[in-house]
């Protein structure tokens, strides 16, 4: 269309008729090219995680107003933390071991990922709180048991040293064997009073098992503190994962060091996290080659449910009560705090010895049934192939998940049911996970330019550079949203029906073709 066309159009609006040549637009004779489509995310099967953990999940979901896979994860993580210590999983022959997880939750900013957090882990905190009570006059009694039995070994070096003269050889086994008698009554020092921490590195998670309860907990609803602090920097992170992957595991570590005494081994050690943080950096975590090619990033459960903000409406008695009036939230926290004040099992040299929960027969074929789906679905033609990390522990996740389940619900052994909702649960999350991989491998530019497409649909068809202050926050930008529209264009998706004095354009209009758009 000539300029002298443009200036009598009041305006300045494009005539419908198709775009000529050399207008500096793309003519389509055809359908649009079709855009990247965002793939459907699954639904948190909230029902598989039962009476207790599930009914608690959904009112913490409706008290809060926060995403209900969020709110399953946090009470599953909880539930792990407070189990661990309690029980392993037998899974036949292939072998046993511990029940811990490793949850990681994907959320933006403003879905109240703390509060959350706070709630599903009162019962811990309170436990911590309990511990720490403790711990004040188990110092007392150990400061005042240490001083007693150092005076102790004074007076049986005393009586050595009296008799060093004329002592022969026999008169110093004698005093050697009395010294060792007595080092033997050595008091320990409490035990650190508490069971987590949330941006450990290497040294501080040894020590905290090492002076601390056997089982531990990584949880943080700021999980960029862990994957940003001193212990996942450069020169630490190594060291780091490695150990929380053995620990995960329930393999023993190990510390070698130069310095008498620091060296060591640490068997029969729990530990389980829940690690929140938002999209941005969780885009940068799951795209590091160490974390993923090393392991670290396929042991655990990863959740991203759709947002909730802006869909928080307050409705009758949203302001009135308090959580725990809830009768669910209740059951599950008496539940949570019964698994955890239990004293832990120890065997006769202070190591933690979880008793072991077996599979009654059907359980065991269920398990088996569902290992070898998913071990199917690994070959390169496979709906996991390209999650297989994940995948390959998949079914290792199911069986800790199930003996959670079965353990929280009061079960002394894994039936079917266990079995089946954990492996919706593990359903949930591969599916999870390959959605991820599939939207990552695709253009985001794409799947940008479908959103500002569905955002015209949704507001009448057209779109003038006026209103690109209403458009969605990651748009509003006049640059960003006009190389949207190019691309949308390109596509064959809209049209420019106006222009500026400049030749710029200035207003869109989506296209009409015979099946839609």
């Amino acid at each position: 269309m000539d300029n002298t066309a443009m200036q009598n159009n009041p305006g300045h609006l494009v005539e419908p008729e198709t775009p000529q040549p050399g207008d500096g637009l793309i003519i389509h004779d055809d359908q649009p090219i079709p855009l990247a489509e965002r793939p459907e995310s699954p639904a948190y099967p909230v029902e598989a995680l039962g009476n207790v953990l599930g009914e608690a999940a959904k009112s913490l979901s409706r008290e809060i107003q926060t995403p209900l896979g969020m709110a399953g994860q946090s009470v599953l993580a909880a539930a792990s933390l407070a189990v661990q210590g309690q029980r392993d999983v037998s899974r036949g022959r292939i072998g046993a071991g511990p029940v811990s997880l490793f949850c990681l939750t994907i959320a933006e900013s403003g879905e109240r990922k703390s509060t959350l957090d706070k709630l599903a882990l009162k019962p811990i905190r309170e436990y911590e709180a309990e511990l720490r009570e403790r711990n004040h006059d188990e110092w007392i009694e150990y400061r005042a048991a240490r001083d007693a039995w150092k005076e102790q070994r004074k007076s049986v070096e005393s009586q050595g040293k009296s008799e060093s003269k004329s002592m022969d050889s026999n008169q110093r086994d004698r005093l050697a064997a009395r010294l060792a008698e007595v080092d033997a009554d050595e008091p320990a020092p409490p035990k650190r009073p508490t069971l987590t921490f949330d941006e450990p590195t290497a040294e501080g998670v040894w020590r905290h098992l090492q002076e601390g309860q056997p089982i531990a907990g990584l949880f943080s609803d700021e999980g960029a503190g862990f994957f940003g602090g001193h212990g996942m920097n450069e020169d630490n992170r190594a060291r780091t994962i490695t150990m929380l992957s053995r620990l995960w595991d329930g393999s023993t570590i190990t510390r070698t060091r130069g310095t008498a005494g620091e060296s060591g081994q640490l068997t029969n050690r729990r530990l389980s996290a829940h690690l929140m943080m938002q999209p941005v950096i969780a885009a940068q975590i799951m795209a590091d080659p160490v974390l993923m090619k090393q392991g670290f990033l396929a042991r655990f459960l990863v959740s991203q449910e759709p947002p909730r903000v802006g869909h928080r409406f307050l409705g009758d008695g949203d302001l009135s009560g308090k959580p725990g009036d809830d009768p669910a939230i209740r059951r599950y926290w008496d539940t949570l705090s019964r698994l955890i004040c239990q004293r832990l099992p120890l065997d006769e040299s202070d190591q933690l010895e979880p008793a072991l929960m077996t599979m009654d027969r059907e359980a065991r074929d269920a398990w088996q049934s569902l290992h070898n789906a998913i071990e199917e679905q690994l070959r390169p033609d496979g709906a996991y192939h390209d999650v297989k990390e994940f995948a390959s522990k998949a079914a290792e996740n199911a069986a800790r998940i199930a003996a959670i389940l079965a353990c929280v619900e009061g079960a002394e052994e894994l039936r079917e049911g266990h079995v089946e909702r954990a492996g919706e649960l593990i359903g949930y999350y591969l599916e999870s996970m390959r959605v991820r991989t599939e939207e990552a491998s695709q253009s985001a530019d794409e799947y940008k330019a479908r959103d500002l497409l569905n955002w015209i649909n949704e507001h009448g068809g057209q779109l003038t550079a006026e209103q690109f202050k209403q458009l969605p926050s990651p748009m509003r930008k006049a640059a960003e949203a006009r190389r949207l529209l190019s691309l949308l264009v390109a596509h064959g998706y809209v049209t420019v029906i106006r222009q500026s004095a400049q030749g710029k354009p200035s207003a869109w209009q989506i296209r009409e073709v015979s099946h839609g758009v």
